[in-house]
């Protein structure tokens, strides 16, 4: 019987006690605690290489103490629970026990990521009490927490940003980290926070402690590598290749023994192209933050793309997609270079899969009843061997049969051979090109092809001033009828290729487009029969077989 007593004893003091607390909590924060119902903030949701503005409403009342989410949210979403909870108790702020409910709407549209953390913080706090939500209007919020309330960067800001902008909205609240990438839009003002403390502290008094200076040298996203055409022995005809290729922006194959400089000349590729216009830049900015590849310092991207994936990447992280789609290698590479080393050892689906992205120039994915459509308007660059052992056609080191050969050259099929505009053979580099390059000052340097390549540009952009394009490669029939007007000795050679090496429609117009390309360097204004020639001497191989191999070394003796 004591001890029933005592218990109830116990239970009866706990039960004042809490009431006590209440009444005691109540006392004190009862003229916030008015408030203590509604919030919501904006924040934003990545789709595709968009976003779109979506609103973080959390409600908070009395109840079972819990923290339910809905609104479509991924994994990563949901564990937003337990990293808010930590960090808003870590920076100093005591919420009492209560039943959180966040919804982020619209609830149609799928929500992944890491950026909603602070958005969720921020409302939990409004609708407690210690910010005004009027202050949180008009302004877009994104950033991870720490558990210690510290706030981490997140991917996509840049087009959350350019979203929150066209909405109308002035302001945007990001982590430091992202600063030089939210900067880059104008006319919204940039608050950088590396706190949620720091953030509370702005939202309420207007001020931040340690604003972020700018630092134009972070701004850089890409060092430029001290690469130069200069470096390579010979190869004066792959060089001229070279540039015709980047000039009109023509997809190109090497094809040479091991050694011979195929990888080089691929790397420098960039250093001739003409540097971008701002909004290539931005556009390319725009995929490298959605990819969350800005780097350390985030900013502006200067230098165009080179993309060169390993042989055993993936068919999502090539072309784009998964779970949730991000975008891949052939978007990464947009306004740049996508150089396939060693192509034969790529997968057939993944070669075969680049058939529709040179066409469209844009790749389209399907995910869970969503579409999404990706950028791919690259340059393709490829290098291979003309076997297995990478030395035919020298007799002396190449035992491959003729079987083998075929059966090498055919890992890469007629189609996608035909979407190559131009197809050079880099030839095996001797002691004497070697000895004598360092003392040979005509030797073609970037500086040089990058004016003539200019020159050629320039060229394109008037000749398509007003169009939807900007370069030879990418014309279509009706603009080829119109710029690709050839004479009677022209139109004879062409007719006679078409007939003797059996062209397709495809193969005819790429070589009439690099014809185009070729009298651009010269300054040729209509298209002459040595252009139409050496446009050929560049075709790709037009067959898998043994002849075919052995006419790609006499083709401009047509």
């Amino acid at each position: 019987a004591s001890c029933l007593v005592g218990s109830e004893m116990c239970i009866r003091d706990r039960y004042y006690n809490l009431k006590s607390y209440t009444n005691i909590y109540l006392s004190i924060d009862s003229e916030r605690r008015r408030y203590l119902l509604y919030s919501s903030v904006l924040s934003g949701v990545l789709y595709g290489l968009k976003a779109e503005i979506v609103r973080v409403e959390v409600d908070v009342g009395n109840g079972i103490p819990s923290f339910e989410m809905s609104g479509f949210l991924s994994n990563e979403v949901k564990e937003a629970r337990e990293r808010v909870r930590v960090a808003i108790r870590n920076s100093g702020y005591e919420l009492p026990p209560q039943r959180i409910v966040v919804n982020i709407s619209p609830a149609d549209i799928r929500k992944c990521g890491t950026g909603f953390d602070l958005p969720i913080a921020l409302a939990i706090l409004s609708a407690n009490g210690y910010i005004d939500e009027v202050n949180v209007d008009n302004m877009i919020i994104l950033g991870e927490l720490s558990l210690d309330g510290s706030i981490n960067g997140v991917s996509g800001v840049l087009p959350c940003v350019c979203e929150a902008k066209k909405s109308g909205i002035s302001k945007a609240l990001i982590p430091v980290s992202n600063y030089n990438e939210g900067r880059i839009v104008e006319k919204v003002n940039i608050i950088p926070t590396n706190s949620l403390k720091m953030a509370v502290q702005y939202i309420n008094n207007g001020i931040i402690e340690n604003q972020r200076q700018d630092n134009p040298e972070q701004c850089r996203t890409t060092d430029k590598q001290e690469i130069n055409y200069a470096d390579i022995c010979g190869q004066e005809a792959a060089k001229r290749a070279t540039m015709i290729a980047v000039a009109g922006m023509h997809n190109i194959m090497y094809i040479g023994p091991p050694g011979s400089g195929k990888t080089m000349m691929a790397k420098r590729i960039p250093s001739i192209m003409p540097d971008m216009t701002f909004d290539e830049k931005l556009a390319v900015t725009n995929i490298y933050s959605v990819a969350g590849q800005l780097g350390e310092y985030g900013g502006l991207v200067e230098d165009r793309p080179f993309r060169a994936p390993y042989h055993n990447v993936t068919k999502s992280s090539f072309f784009g997609g998964g779970m949730f789609p991000r975008p891949g290698e052939i978007t990464l590479a947009g306004k740049g270079v996508l150089f396939l080393d060693e192509m034969t050892e790529f997968k057939p689906e993944i070669l075969e899969g680049l058939r529709q992205p040179l066409e469209d120039k844009d790749i389209t994915i399907v995910r869970m009843g969503r579409t999404y459509t990706y950028p791919a308007d690259f340059m393709l660059v490829g290098a291979m061997n003309p076997c297995k052992c990478g030395y035919y056609p020298d007799r002396s080191r190449c035992n491959c049969s003729e079987q083998d050969i075929k059966r090498y050259i055919g890992k890469i099929s007629m189609p996608l051979w035909d979407r190559f505009d131009m197809c050079i053979k880099t030839d095996e580099i001797g002691y004497e090109q070697i000895r004598c390059s360092s003392d040979n000052g005509n030797v073609p340097d970037s500086e040089s092809m990058k004016q003539a390549v200019m020159r050629a540009r320039l060229a394109q952009l008037k000749r398509f001033n007003g169009m939807n394009i900007k370069y030879n490669s990418q014309m279509s029939t009706g603009d080829m009828k119109k710029f690709c007007r050839l004479g009677e000795e022209e139109e004879k050679l062409i007719k006679r290729i078409f007939a003797k090496k059996r062209l397709t429609a495809r193969g005819y117009s790429k070589i009439l487009k690099t014809a185009r390309t070729i009298a651009d360097i010269d300054g040729n204004v209509n298209i002459t029969t040595a252009n139409i020639s050496e446009a050929f001497y560049y075709r790709g191989i037009p067959a898998v077989s043994y002849t075919h191999l052995r006419a790609h070394e006499t083709r401009g003796n047509l």
